[in-house]
């Protein structure tokens, strides 16, 4: 039978397929288009093909003319697509 593991996510999660602008100083601007897969209260998951993202990163996401600051927690490479989750600072 297999072992239950314990949800922890903290906020409820909820599908999105918008193109959004990740950007962020290493050390120069850097601004990179992405897909947001999925949002909650606390963070966001993206579809990208930058190699730059990377855990720790403080990167600011652009949506519908909004800015908000976050960091990277997690990239994984994904059926050979980038995929990265955020924490909302």
């Amino acid at each position: 039978m297999p072992t239950k593991i314990a949800e922890r996510r903290r906020a409820p999660r909820f599908p999105s397929s918008d193109r959004v602008k990740i950007s962020f100083e290493n050390p120069t601007p850097v601004s990179v288009e992405a897909e947001l897969v999925e949002t909650s209260a606390t963070g966001f998951r993206i579809v990208h093909e930058h190699q730059e993202l990377i855990s720790g990163l403080d990167v600011c996401l652009h949506r519908d003319n909004v800015s908000s600051r976050a960091r990277v927690v997690w990239t994984h490479l994904l059926n050979g697509r980038r995929v990265s989750g955020c924490v909302l600072l």
